[in-house]
């Protein structure tokens, strides 16, 4: 079971407030994805090496930053790479500013990279595009997590689902915060609000067999946010995504898989 994943935390930005968050956000989800998630590959966005390991950066110097197209070729990769061999399982998690143009009838919700300039017509990478790409993609279980600003736009289409139906895909989509709404830290802790919740709802610990599923997970998110200001939207769709296990259930499954 080949599983890879992209993380991205962008704490720095050209023309917005820089963030606080977003970088230590990516790297907890990384570590998690690796340590309880038999992710072979977790790359991540903007990487630094310390002590010959790899981490999201939280204080890249201008000119190494996530641009648009940096994303938008990290994803491209992870969703639709090259030849003919690619994972089963692709996950792709964003925290950083979320950006909404709005014009006339007409609104698109964007992932900002670090070198979006709205007076210029950048925003960076839209999630129409990101909707696009997850439709031609070959990987039969896509997941995104989007802990940002108007992350709900990823769910505010035409079409109910990204890919035809019929073709096999498994899908499990998390946005932080409905399309006009902002995404907010934790008052007490070092994590945007919904990324609090996915570190508690992804620890095997919590489940009771030592599996956490798409539906486990939200069905947590979805009990963990009643009654609060912040509202997550989430989407499952095809069978189900085992997302984190102890790593005992990992070894076992390699053994007889």
């Amino acid at each position: 079971m080949s599983r890879d994943a992209l993380v991205v935390g962008i704490n720095q930005y050209y023309t917005l407030k820089s963030l606080n968050t977003p970088a230590a956000d990516a790297e907890a989800i990384a570590q998690y994805l690796e340590t309880y998630g038999n992710f072979q590959v977790v790359h991540r966005l903007p990487l630094i090496i310390q002590n010959n390991q790899y981490q999201v950066d939280a204080k890249t110097e201008l000119g190494e930053l996530v641009t648009a197209i940096k994303l938008k070729l990290a994803l491209a990769q992870l969703f639709n790479p090259k030849g003919t061999t690619f994972p089963e399982t692709a996950l792709f998690f964003f925290a950083g500013h979320g950006l909404r143009e709005d014009i006339g009838d007409i609104q698109e919700g964007y992932l900002a990279t670090s070198d979006i300039n709205p007076k210029v017509n950048n925003y960076g990478v839209s999630l129409q595009w990101l909707r696009r790409l997850l439709k031609k993609s070959p990987i039969k279980q896509q997941v995104v997590w989007l802990d940002c600003c108007y992350s709900g736009e990823l769910f505010n289409f035409d079409e109910a689902d990204p890919g035809e139906r019929g073709k096999g895909r498994d899908r499990c989509f998390i946005a932080a915060a409905r399309e006009y709404e902002s995404a907010y830290e934790e008052t007490t802790g070092n994590h945007g609000i919904l990324t609090g919740a996915l570190l508690q709802g992804l620890d095997p610990k919590q489940s009771s067999d030592g599996v956490v599923n798409n539906l486990i997970l939200t069905d947590f998110i979805n009990q963990k946010f009643q009654g609060t200001p912040q509202r997550p939207l989430y989407a499952n769709s095809g069978s189900k995504i085992i997302l984190t296990c102890k790593k005992e259930h990992w070894r076992l499954w390699q053994i007889f898989t």
